[in-house]
């Protein structure tokens, strides 16, 4: 049975906590780890995106990373940086790792083989957040100078760009006014995904457009922003303003219309104010408010169904909400101090009990490296992988065929239209030909007659319309000879 579990760090207590948002009780625990907002990220098994193999914390004391798995509580490997990273990411099929610096520094890894694939200056000061999109063609980074940069991917992995020039983004927004706080993207890939930024000059920019980089909404709000979620559907913006968090309804139900219709909040750049009382014009979501806090949150996340909502704060707790009913239904006490981050998973394998426990082969890490190694050297070196054993599924195939099983077999439906294709193969086409032939014949004809019963039309109007209008011009040349003396 899957169920889902969540993970939360803190700036100051040394110790990630795996607990149960259904019972708030604790699973499992990772040591050794004090990491800053936007410090921690979850590596997917490569393949397996809802899977997550490791952790990635950035230390936030020294240049290390430091990477666990579901095998023990300590530290897996430890990953020396050239320079201390402030936030990481991971992309969702676990093939590479982004690290950012204070700096305005970008590294990006590639996990299998811990080659550093690209160095590049992303930003002029400390950057806050590192996303991918959900189909990892591009790499978002939002940092303190206000603005929010769309990198492709391929471009920074690209063997024929110079290692030290610096790569033109995709997009570059600079509507805020100050630092950018997070990122969040909706589904979709980089043609249909949307961006909602946060930031502290009390705004969300919501519904940046990948497709066309334009900016749709902007929803203003009583206090700085510090993170901002959006449901799976789309249809509902979480922000943390403050301690208090705030839902937005980013579409509504038309006014004085007799039949059921919605339509988009905003649009075309506009301003919607949220939760600030005494505007002429206020969001439809005002009083959808979440209160429980007594500290700044730090953190927002969702199950995977958009039914509850955890949020992690500076006064060391994380509550789980009930998003429909905004009420508060656990809430989780263990951190010593802020806690910074809080994500939503799927339980892994090694934390199932009873008949469902198993064990998954730990991810394949290589150490980083600290400089872009030559593409010779990277192209001789070795690479572990993860692969899925087959043999006993092709066995177990092999054995049904032998005996003549009833069985269903997965590829029994490749298997027919391959025989479909071959017998097509066979027959003789002349007949096929011919026949397309006289239908592309008779399209012809329908449209000959088609285009005579137009130009008869056409013509018709033509004559007409001449004739009247010779007819008014004599009609009033005729009166102006009359009204003459």
């Amino acid at each position: 049975m899957f169920t889902e579990i969540a993970i939360s760090a803190s700036s100051t207590d040394s110790t990630i906590y795996v607990w149960d948002i259904c019972s708030g009780s604790t699973l499992f625990t990772f040591k050794q780890s004090i990491s800053d907002k936007g410090g921690m990220c979850l590596v997917p098994r490569p393949g397996a995106p809802l899977q997550v193999g490791s952790l990635i914390t950035a230390q936030r004391d020294r240049a290390t990373l430091h990477v666990y798995d579901w095998r023990r509580d300590h530290i897996a490997y430890k990953m020396l940086t050239p320079e201390k990273i402030v936030t990481v990411a991971s992309s969702h099929q676990g093939h590479y790792v982004a690290g950012a610096t204070a700096s305005g520094r970008v590294y990006l890894w590639h996990t299998a083989t811990g080659h550093l694939k690209r160095i590049f200056e992303a930003h002029y000061r400390h950057i806050q957040r590192l996303v991918f999109s959900n189909d990892d063609s591009a790499l978002i980074t939002a940092g303190d100078d206000a603005t929010v940069n769309v990198w492709l991917v391929a471009q920074l992995l690209c063997s024929e760009t110079e290692v030290d020039a610096r790569p033109s983004p995709l997009y570059s927004w600079s509507d805020h006014t100050l630092p950018v706080t997070d990122v969040s993207i909706g589904s979709g890939n980089l043609c249909t995904a949307r961006v909602y930024t946060a930031s502290l000059d009390f705004t969300v920019k919501v519904l940046w457009d990948l497709a066309t980089g334009e900016l749709l909404t902007t929803f203003l709000f009583p206090k700085a922003v510090s993170s901002v979620i959006v449901n799976p559907s789309e249809t509902i913006l979480f922000a943390a303003s403050g301690n208090d968090i705030y839902s937005v309804d980013l579409y509504k139900r038309r006014q004085q219309q007799t039949y059921n219709a919605v339509q988009s909040v905003g649009g075309l750049a506009k301003v919607e104010a949220v939760g600030i009382h005494g505007t002429a014009e206020s969001s439809p979501s005002l009083g959808a408010l979440f209160t429980g806090h007594t500290g700044t949150v730090y953190s927002l996340s969702l199950s995977f169904d958009g039914s509850l909502l955890i949020s992690a704060s500076e006064d060391g707790n994380c509550i789980v909400w009930d998003v429909a009913s905004r009420q508060s239904l656990r809430k989780f006490e263990s951190h010593k101090g802020p806690v910074t981050h809080v994500s939503c998973i799927m339980r892994p394998n090694e934390l199932l009990t009873g008949a469902a426990q198993s064990k998954s082969a730990p991810m394949p890490w290589k150490s980083f490296k600290r400089t872009i190694v030559p593409l010779s050297e990277e192209r001789n070196g070795g690479v572990e992988q993860q692969i899925t054993d087959t043999r006993n599924d092709l066995v177990h195939q092999l054995l049904l065929e032998e005996v003549g099983s009833s069985l269903p077999c997965e590829m029994a439906p490749t298997n027919q239209i391959v025989d479909e294709l071959r017998c097509i193969g066979n027959q003789d086409s002349s007949m096929a030909l011919q026949s397309q032939v006289v239908e592309v014949q008779d399209e012809l004809v329908r449209l000959h007659d088609h285009h005579k019963k137009f130009k008869t039309l056409h013509d018709g109007m033509f004559h007409t319309l001449v004739d009247q209008f010779i007819g008014d011009r004599r009609k009033n040349n005729t009166a102006d000879d009359q009204n003459q003396p």
